[in-house]
């Protein structure tokens, strides 16, 4: 899933929503430093999800040697601790499951 994407998708959902399975910390995916990663979170508002993922959107993050990297509207996302490059990718599956969730 791109980040516009992954954007659009967390707006349809209600924001005061408290998942089980999330995410937060938005970096750069040490598996290819151009792509977008955020680290797994446990009982995470949807709002929380989205703001991370809207303020992820056009920032410039340091690859893990090097290289400065923007994320743009068309940027994969993954679910991955940082650096680590073992993450998923964050897919409309995952995040529907995620949004589904409720703690």
């Amino acid at each position: 899933m791109v980040l516009e994407d992954l954007i659009k998708t967390l707006e349809a959902a209600d924001p005061d929503t408290v998942v089980k399975h999330g995410f937060t910390n938005p970096h750069s995916y040490r598996g290819y430093y151009q792509d977008l990663a955020f680290e797994p979170a446990s009982n995470v508002r949807v709002g929380d999800m989205l703001a991370d993922a809207r303020g992820a959107l056009g920032e410039t993050f340091e690859g893990w040697k090097g290289g400065d990297f923007k994320m743009g509207r068309y940027t994969d996302c993954w679910l991955s601790n940082e650096g680590e490059s073992s993450g998923e990718t964050l897919g409309r599956l995952l995040v529907t499951y995620m949004l589904g969730d409720v703690a």
